[in-house]
């Protein structure tokens, strides 16, 4: 039975987390998720790329448990995170009257079912109910998607085709006594979501759009008749917010009615207060939903998906929200009003498990390297958050199976290094606001014995943070721009607003700065894509007593002598690609490891009149771990001098695959 498992994990490319604490023996081009190895560690409680939590009593034993689902790849599934507390009742050792106790620590994740967008929880007469768009499933902890149910006259997709949100839940809105369905719409249609900027930066399409339907339920909750769907309004126009609304109907404000706040695409939180009756609803206008700190309630990241729920046991209605990096956070009523009569939290916290899997944020760009000087293999690593983060190696050199700490967040100058593209530095437009899309080199870029860390992110601007800390403690500076000697003006970019700065390198997004001694003369170049995305050859060179780059070259071909392009596509379709250089088959050549459905091998054939010629060898093994993209970069934790591959994929967690030169380990 076993092994029929691991065989389906990897013919079927799916479940791949699922393998990796079953199989001792990993085979040759099979790839596994990367354990902590460290009991006793706690971690962020994370799921795969963009979590939708559902707060129950999934075991029945009296307490809150998390159930999240996950709709990416490989991680696709719900999970479920038992609260082994055996209690979420506001008590002593649990949280605390000031929100100062200690939040529970969840067990790790256990997968029950496939992964949903879209999916919501309601408290209907008493029953937890699941939803999605079309259906729902009644009795979920007994039987989690076996026994869903259609919701019968109602279309699965009510406003238009151009959706990117469609939440259903239910909810007694009009306090009739039976239950009706509200539908958060969120609406791209005037977003348009490639490359609408001015010459000056201005985003010259619309904004994204959160739109709230009712759906009256004219029958019985036995026999249900809903309808037709109408727009909820407030101040007597559409409810509408930046996206993804996510509507929580509940009295927020202890008057007897239900209020509605609504989540949004980016990170906040909007109010709309019910100046009618329980029966009679009528929405004021919208207000910020503000923290105890007086400052607007936001998460870490965006893509936000709370819900409502009594989580401490204290009589107020707290947010259970989870975030495009699969985290998901407890957000506590204070239980007061601020003079808007809008609810106030106090800041969200992240709950945590005990540790399973290696993860930092979504789409991690991990470079395997020595970072702190004791002589093993560490991790630096990108996210799509934008921070960067150092992952400890615990077992020292030659370890084949290390322990690993949690990831640390690197700062620069004292404060956490984190790239965002804000309202106008993402291609994409204004609704990637608060995504970095981090990717990492690490390397002695000045020449002074430490290793230096080199960034390219979401603005494709290159910059690198000197370590002016020791070898076995690094501390970084502040980013300093990679400038180049460029042969006449730099080339631009044929889209969006920003412009070259001087000799500063703006090249395309999200792509792979590698630091390589490539052509062996003692000084570190650099090898990434150029403004039109092909592979090119920045060669470092001594200029005047300094270290300068050279104008980039494209000398990398394929097999046929043709320029190696990595990337055709514009705009938001450039970029994206993620790479590493090292010599994979053992030739003494360097060759190309790109991300593909999982990587891709180019093997360096040979280099000619300053030329270097390559194969595509395909991908490196049959499981398909991308969604978006992946990230390759090498190491030797056992020591053995052949190199294998460590791969970060969009759900944030690392995977290992053996080099096929070694013997089956």
């Amino acid at each position: 039975m076993m092994k029929k498992r691991v065989l389906a994990c990897a013919v079927l490319a799916c479940a791949v987390g699922l393998c990796a604490q079953e199989v001792g023996k990993q085979r040759v081009g099979e790839l596994k998720r990367m354990p902590y190895n460290n009991p006793g560690l706690e971690t962020d409680l994370g799921v795969g790329l963009w979590a939708w939590p559902l707060p129950m009593d999934y075991d029945g034993d009296g307490d809150l448990d998390l159930v999240v689902s996950c709709p990416d790849k490989p991680y696709n599934g719900t999970y479920y995170f038992e609260n082994p507390t055996g209690t979420t009742a506001r008590k002593k050792g649990f949280l605390g009257l000031g929100g100062s106790g200690a939040m529970p620590v969840f067990k790790a994740g256990r997968r029950i079912g496939r992964g949903f967008t879209n999916i919501q929880l309601s408290q209907a007469g008493g029953r937890t109910v699941v939803t999605v768009p079309g259906q729902m499933f009644p009795d979920f902890a007994k039987s989690v998607f076996d026994q869903g149910v259609a919701i019968a006259g109602v279309k699965s997709n009510i406003h238009s085709n151009n959706v990117r949100g469609n939440v259903w839940r239910l909810v007694d809105y009009d306090g009739d006594g039976v239950q009706d369905i509200v539908v958060g719409v969120g609406d791209w249609k005037a977003y348009g979501w490639d490359d609408g900027y001015d010459a000056e930066g201005n985003w010259t399409r619309g904004p994204l759009h959160g739109l709230v339907y009712w759906l009256r339920n004219t029958g019985t909750d036995g026999e249900p008749v809903y309808a037709a769907a109408k727009q909820v309004l407030a101040d007597g126009k559409p409810v509408d917010v930046y996206g993804n609304p996510m509507p929580m109907f509940e009295d927020w404000d202890d008057d007897g009615d239900l209020d509605l706040i609504c989540g949004e695409f980016i990170d906040g939180f909007t109010c709309f207060d019910n100046v009618g009756t329980r029966t009679r609803p009528s929405y004021a206008a919208g207000q910020r939903v503000h923290s105890k700190s007086g400052a607007p309630l936001v998460m870490d990241l965006q893509m936000i998906t709370p819900t409502a729920i009594d989580w401490d046991g204290d009589g107020d209605l707290d947010i259970i929200c989870g975030d495009e990096d699969g985290r998901v956070a407890f957000i506590e009523n204070t239980g007061r009003l601020d003079a808007r009569h809008v609810p106030i939290f106090r800041d969200p916290r992240y709950f945590r498990q005990e540790a399973a899997d290696i993860k930092f944020g979504a789409l991690v760009t991990p470079v395997g390297v020595d970072w702190d000087g004791d002589g093993d293999w560490d991790f630096i690593c990108g996210s799509t958050a934008g921070y960067i983060a150092f992952i400890e190696n615990l077992s020292g050199a030659g370890v084949a199976h290390p322990k690993w700490a949690e990831p640390r967040r690197l700062e620069a100058a004292g404060e956490p290094i984190r790239i965002s593209a804000g309202p106008n530095g993402s291609i994409q437009g204004p609704c990637e606001a608060k995504w970095g899309y981090t990717t990492v080199s690490v390397a002695d870029w000045d020449g002074d014995g430490l290793p230096d860390l080199l960034v390219n992110s979401i603005l494709g601007k290159i910059v690198w943070h000197r370590n002016v800390g020791t070898r076995h403690s690094p501390r970084l500076s502040e980013a300093q721009t990679v400038e180049i000697e460029w042969e006449g003006a730099q080339p631009e970019l044929a889209w969006g607003w920003m412009r070259p700065e001087g000799k500063a390198l703006l090249t395309q997004w999200r792509t792979t700065p590698v630091a390589v001694d490539w052509n062996k003369d003692g000084l570190v170049d650099l090898v990434m894509l150029d403004h039109e995305g092909y592979l090119a050859f920045f060669e470092r060179a001594e200029r005047g007593g300094r270290r300068v780059l050279l104008h980039p070259k494209r000398i990398f071909r394929n097999a046929k002598g043709e320029p190696l392009r990595f990337s055709s596509g514009r705009a938001g379709g450039s970029g994206r690609r993620k790479i590493c250089i090292a010599d994979w088959n053992g030739d003494g050549r360097l060759d190309i490891l790109i991300n593909s459905k999982n990587v891709e091998f180019w093997r360096q054939l040979d280099a000619k009149d300053g030329l270097c010629r390559f194969e595509n060898m395909g991908s490196v093994s049959m499981t398909v771990l991308a969604g978006h993209t992946t990230s390759p970069t090498i190491v030797d934790f056992d020591a053995d001098g052949i190199p294998e591959m460590a791969i970060g994929a969009e759900d944030g967690y690392l995977y290992y695959l053996h080099n096929p030169r070694t013997p089956e380990k």
